[in-house]
């Protein structure tokens, strides 16, 4: 019977033990969003007729990270933000990075970026855009990146976002959420302490 005891004792205190492993160790992935878009050469109200020859070609917009965790900083390498026309790549427009940076806990980071847009069909933008319709301009975010735990870094993991923004006839487009597409590294993390 105390075999019996012992043995159930030692599977509670192990499954405590994964348990407690798993919460210091288990991460969560930063929220992202992007917010204040603004195409200039879309904004009716500026652009008399849509003149093709006095159109602006910048596109403005933030990029907006919240690491929720309050014990967990995280470290991104350069943040590269890929923009097209359209829903899917057929539609290059041009790229735009941030430097890498680190994030403390429970921190929300704030990048404003601008750059000049190259192959906008801007005939099928203004069509789009207009007659209360929108223009679809897609943002794909990539960078690595790294958790703190404690006092040591995570290996780099790969972090991809894709977004499609849609722009109305004033060049803006309110904050958009965007679902991260991230690996499942906390519950492996709790399956592997657990089996060990």
């Amino acid at each position: 019977m105390s075999h019996i005891c012992d043995c159930i004792k030692l599977i509670v205190s192990l499954g405590v033990t994964a348990l407690i492993l798993w919460l210091s160790l288990h991460t969560t992935k930063p929220k992202c969003s992007i917010g204040d878009v603004y195409v200039q050469g879309l904004d009716k109200s500026i652009n008399s007729n849509y003149n093709k020859t006095k159109r602006d070609n910048h596109i403005s917009f933030q990029l907006n990270l919240k690491n929720e965790m309050k014990d967990k900083s995280v470290r991104y390498d350069n943040v590269t933000l890929s923009f097209y026309y359209g829903k899917n790549t057929s539609y290059p427009l041009g790229n735009y990075t941030f430097v890498k940076f680190k994030q403390g806990k429970g921190k929300e980071a704030s990048k404003v970026g601008m750059f000049e847009a190259h192959n906008m069909p801007w005939d099928n933008a203004i069509k789009d855009a207009s007659n209360n319709s929108k223009a679809i301009i897609r943002v794909d975010v990539r960078t690595k990146i790294r958790y703190k735990i404690i006092f040591w870094y995570t290996k780099r993991h790969n972090y991809f976002v894709e977004n499609k923004v849609e722009i109305d006839d004033t060049g803006k487009s309110s904050a958009q959420q965007i679902s991260c597409c991230f690996g499942i590294f906390g519950f492996l993390l709790f399956v592997l302490s657990f089996l060990l």
